[in-house]
């Protein structure tokens, strides 16, 4: 169910495009599917496009370590940046 409260409805979407990405930190293999691609797009609003950028390109590494260090960090890259903005995530 949609809540009618902007705040609250910004809140979810937010949360639910980072257990995307936080999934995506986890998995084995290259991950630039359209579900992370679809939660970027959500955290436009709220994160810069460069970290959006960082992760994508992560995803999308061959090199295993790599693609792993790549995704931690633009992940925390993405948290941090909306958490400054004052959003709470979890």
């Amino acid at each position: 169910m949609t809540s009618i409260d902007a705040e609250t409805r910004k809140a979810g979407t937010i949360r639910r495009a980072l257990n995307v990405l936080r999934e995506a930190t986890s998995a084995t293999g290259k991950t630039q599917t359209r579900g992370v691609a679809l939660a970027l797009w959500n955290l436009r609003l709220w994160c810069p496009d460069e970290w959006l950028v960082s992760f994508w390109e992560a995803a999308g590494s061959d090199h295993e370590i790599g693609r792993s260090q790549g995704l931690h960090a633009a992940y925390n890259g993405i948290v941090r940046q909306i958490r400054s903005q004052g959003d709470q995530v979890q």
